[in-house]
């Protein structure tokens, strides 16, 4: 029984001291190659311009690229993107996902690789996202627990 209450008091300290930083982006997708190999796997270029807004109140500029493949048998899907905001403040970061259909979408997780200016305090934290597509467009939502320091020190930062 003290053990019980001792992970609850932990999940209910970790929800305390974490917040959710969102970001939505709608993207135009445009395939940039494709290739269908005799025994059916595939190998597929992309490249996705588009904009995003957060849930801290930013706007910006999107660039990503990526491909997908099932070269070794499992769906594998990859997106490396350049998020700009309009300050000027930049982000990279990095999308996977099991799925190879492009056309339908799906979740996956991602990850802060670097970052200029505020972006430069997630670096290193995870995500989780989904996206969705109507014909060659892309909503895709990312949503990360981040710890409310950290969100603090993004909200507060001045250049």
């Amino acid at each position: 029984m003290k053990t019980v209450l001792l992970l609850l008091n932990f999940f209910y300290i970790n929800l305390l001291f974490s917040g959710t930083y969102k970001i939505e982006a709608y993207l135009d997708t445009q395939v940039t190659g494709d290739t269908k190999l005799p025994d059916n796997r595939t190998y597929r270029t992309f490249s996705l311009n588009g904009m995003w807004k957060d849930n801290l109140g930013d706007i910006g500029l999107m660039e990503a690229f990526g491909k997908v493949e099932s070269l070794s048998g499992k769906p594998n899907l990859e997106v490396m993107s350049i998020q700009t905001s309009e300050d000027g403040d930049k982000s990279w970061g990095i999308y996977r996902r099991d799925s190879t259909d492009v056309n339908v979408g799906g979740g996956g997780t991602s990850m802060f690789l670097a970052g200029t200016g505020k972006y430069k305090f997630l670096v290193g934290y995870k995500c989780n996202f989904v996206a969705r597509y109507v014909k060659s467009r892309n909503f895709t939502v990312i949503k990360c627990d981040i710890p409310e320091e950290v969100l603090q020190k993004i909200k507060g930062y001045k250049k």
